[in-house]
């Protein structure tokens, strides 16, 4: 199925992101990062009045700021729905749980009472002018004929339903086929709200926006419960520059490496050096073959520009470097021309020897080595 450029972004870092064990956002970091989402293209920020009163209050300022960009998250009953109109809500997302294991075991009632409740809450949200979003929590593992009754009473009267993948056991294939079962028995925007326990977050996403969802679902950097939510950026990237989706307009991907370095200083939660797109490494090149080429032509060891994402190319030397790197680092201040082959290769030497268990070496340290050899005397 071909993309559309109308695919939304449900942000619910301030949420679901916060969940993340040891996180927590304060009023003000919460304001800085809900601004930074909506001037990127977020399209929906997700927030939860009914946590705290610092969690009304941010629910009640971002509502003054945004407007029904702004979604109260709430447990299908009145007092959750009240504290959301409190706090000036215009959009709620209603949740309940769609399989047997969590309506039997978590709510301690039957299919047809949660069908009841849920229609009921829909209905007086909807009395009070809200927007009505719904998220199905456990989908993913709910039968098949209860979910297409539960869709058929309640798709009309909502505005998206999400499928919710909760302890994140999904694989792209089964994915597919139930974005595809939901589209075909609703008429409301389907969305995808998926979790990362088996590190299937972003191809599961990819493979359920290729199938027709419509709502991207996901946090910044990918934080959230447990392994965590489907990474915006890896999702947004992806779509733009693997499956050719024509965003440009839409989403300023240029500033994802703020964004998620924002996100990586307010949650404490440090990000793997690693990680895709984001991380300190993801544009960073030790290997003396991967430096040799990229300073011929950045495409061989590279897919896309560093800036693309707001990131910034790194040459380090490490234990796999090569002349190519020493050249590249030192050559503004240091010519390595003067000297001979021999010696280059010596100085490579006793930077590997030195610093042979650092992750990396600055170029003002290795400008140091260097003319401490050449004073030394080292040089041959």
């Amino acid at each position: 199925m071909s993309l559309h450029s109308g695919i939304k972004i449900h942000d619910t870092t301030l949420r679901d992101g916060e969940q993340m064990p040891g996180v927590v956002f304060n009023f003000s970091e919460k304001i800085i990062l809900a601004k930074k989402a909506i001037e990127f293209g977020v399209d929906i920020i997700d927030v939860m009045p009914t946590v705290s009163d610092s969690e009304f209050r941010v629910t009640k300022k971002l509502v003054n700021m945004f407007g029904d960009k702004v979604s109260a998250t709430c447990r299908s009953k009145k007092e959750d729905i009240n504290v959301a109109i409190r706090a000036g809500a215009k959009r709620v997302t209603l949740f309940s749980p769609l399989s047997d294991l969590h309506i039997t075991q978590k709510l301690k009632i039957g299919r047809e009472e949660n069908i009841r409740r849920s229609v009921e809450m829909i209905d007086y949200a909807r009395s009070h002018n809200l927007v009505v979003d719904f998220a199905g929590e456990d989908a993913t593992r709910a039968d098949l004929g209860y979910l297409k009754e539960f869709l058929q009473a309640i798709h009309k009267k909502i505005r998206i339903f999400f499928i919710a993948d909760t302890v994140g056991c999904l694989t792209p294939e089964p994915t597919r086929k139930l974005v595809w079962y939901v589209k075909n028995n609703s008429s409301c925007l389907v969305g995808l709200h998926v979790h990362n326990d088996f590190g299937m977050a972003t191809a599961n996403t990819l493979e359920g926006i290729r199938a027709g969802a419509d709502v991207i679902s996901g946090t910044f950097t990918g934080i959230g419960e447990r392994a965590g939510n489907a990474p915006i950026e890896e999702v947004c990237v992806a779509l733009k520059h693997l499956y050719k989706l024509e965003c440009d307009s839409k989403w300023k991907l240029e500033m994802l490496k703020d964004i998620c370095d924002t996100v990586q200083k307010f949650s404490g939660i440090k990000l793997q050096k690693h990680k895709p797109l984001v991380g300190e490494n993801a544009f960073s090149h030790e290997s003396g073959i991967h430096v040799d080429g990229v300073l011929k032509n950045a495409r061989t060891y590279e897919f896309l520009e560093p800036k693309a994402v707001g990131h910034k190319r790194r040459i380090v030397i490490g234990k796999h470097s090569g002349k190519k790197a020493l050249q590249h680092i030192v050559g503004e201040k240091i010519s390595l021309d003067e000297f001979d082959a021999p010696d280059v290769e010596l100085s490579m030497k006793e930077i590997k020897k030195r610093y042979e268990k650092k992750e990396s070496i600055s170029k003002e340290e290795i400008q140091s080595i260097i003319l401490d050899l050449k004073k030394r005397q080292v040089w041959c």
